[in-house]
């Protein structure tokens, strides 16, 4: 049982970045839905829900706070964005794209420190204030609320053998890897789990007979390969590999994918991508 000194200050981080958490186990996670922002890819709408939130989470560590984040920037928030987060002495861990060919064009910055929660979420408060200013001063067309989609979730939930969530017309599935663990080294071995970004997810909108698909897989570096050639198989672009974190044991690597098609083929080729990772030798 931890005591309550060691437990974070839920309302303090929220009152300081103005943000409302939710709170899985003892981490706090704070998002930020782009909402203000419209992207679209090869004729879909990929809204907030489908891949476009920011998001930060707390984790109370050994003798800090840990906050990990992943925070969604348009080409003209980067400057401001980074430079805010270095103010704040947290790690920028990457910078780089979850899409190719999207309008306009959307990166994501990863965030890292351990420090007082306190000074982290002045940090994360920076950060977002910073691209808010950027984009009230050159305002773009707004995300749509929703997307129409009419697909069968329990049809795809029983391809992926996992409990998916529907929102604004978006099924997305979220997966952790409880039995392959994950910790910070320089966050005195804190075990990162999927609350804190170690996860694996899916997410279609569309029909059946024409949906989209695009996500996250979370893998060990053995695991590359492997997935990458069952996502090629099933006719799924892999648009990124890249690292989202520093001081990590194992190293993980995280790999977005981009796919259009009968609904039921994308599940079972991802799916399948997932299956490549049981097979996969350590």
């Amino acid at each position: 049982m931890k005591k309550v000194a060691d437990m974070l200050d839920a309302k303090r981080i929220e009152s300081i970045t103005g943000l409302k958490g939710q709170t899985t186990g003892d981490v706090l996670k704070l998002s930020v839905p782009r909402k203000e922002v419209r992207v679209t890819l090869d004729g879909f709408e990929i809204i907030p829900f489908m891949g476009l939130t920011s998001w930060v989470a707390f984790r109370q560590g050994p003798h800090h706070v840990t906050l990990m984040g992943d925070i969604v920037v348009l080409e003209d928030e980067i400057e401001p964005a980074m430079a805010a987060a270095i103010k704040a002495e947290l790690y920028v861990t990457a910078l780089h794209n979850h899409f190719v060919r999207e309008q306009p064009r959307a990166m994501f910055m990863h965030i890292e420190g351990t420090a007082d929660e306190t000074a982290l979420a002045k940090g994360a408060h920076g950060i977002f204030d910073a691209i808010k200013t950027a984009r009230q001063k050159h305002p773009v067309d707004a995300a749509a609320a929703n997307v129409n989609s009419k697909l069968d979730a329990q049809l795809l939930e029983k391809v992926i053998e996992h409990k998916g969530e529907s929102k604004d017309g978006v099924l997305k599935f979220v997966l952790g890897r409880p039995t392959t663990p994950l910790v910070c080294t320089r966050c005195g071995d804190l075990n990162i789990d999927a609350a804190m970004g170690y996860n694996t997810w899916a997410a279609f909108q569309g029909t059946d007979e024409r949906a989209a698909v695009c996500g996250d897989v979370a893998m060990l570096e053995n695991e590359v390969n492997a997935v990458i050639r069952e996502l090629q198989t099933g006719k799924i672009e892999v648009v990124a590999v890249h690292n989202h974190m520093f001081f990590e044991s194992p190293r993980a690597v995280f790999l977005h994918y981009w796919g259009i098609g009968d609904a039921q083929q994308l599940a079972r080729t991802f799916k399948s991508a997932l299956n490549t990772q049981k097979a996969s030798a350590v």
